[in-house]
């Protein structure tokens, strides 16, 4: 799905960036988006089928041994991160959670 909405936008190949914030209504938040900026000193970059995903280190801390999904539902599709080990609960918009 990363690799065809590089296609759709054009021009350059980005990475899409995972990114844990504080807030939300549950203490964290996931931010994601399509970025050129990847920073190899702070920045783990995945890379599989030719897409690219960039997560700071931070933010990894945070969901590591997460999976990035892609989710079709009649309300809507999104890029969702399913099965944070790390999270004791989220919000029924699956962005914001909380740790143990």
């Amino acid at each position: 799905r990363i690799n065809f909405i590089n296609a759709k936008h054009g021009g350059d190949k980005q990475a899409f960036r995972i990114a844990v914030d504080s807030g939300g209504c549950h203490g964290y938040q996931y931010v994601m988006g399509l970025t050129k900026d990847i920073n190899h000193e702070d920045d783990m970059v995945f890379e599989e089928g030719g897409a690219t995903v960039v997560v700071d280190k931070v933010s990894l801390e945070l969901c590591q041994g997460s999976q990035l999904e892609f989710i079709e539902e009649l309300i809507g599709s999104s890029f969702q991160v399913t099965g944070n080990p790390k999270a004791e609960s989220s919000c029924g918009c699956k962005i914001s959670f909380n740790v143990n």
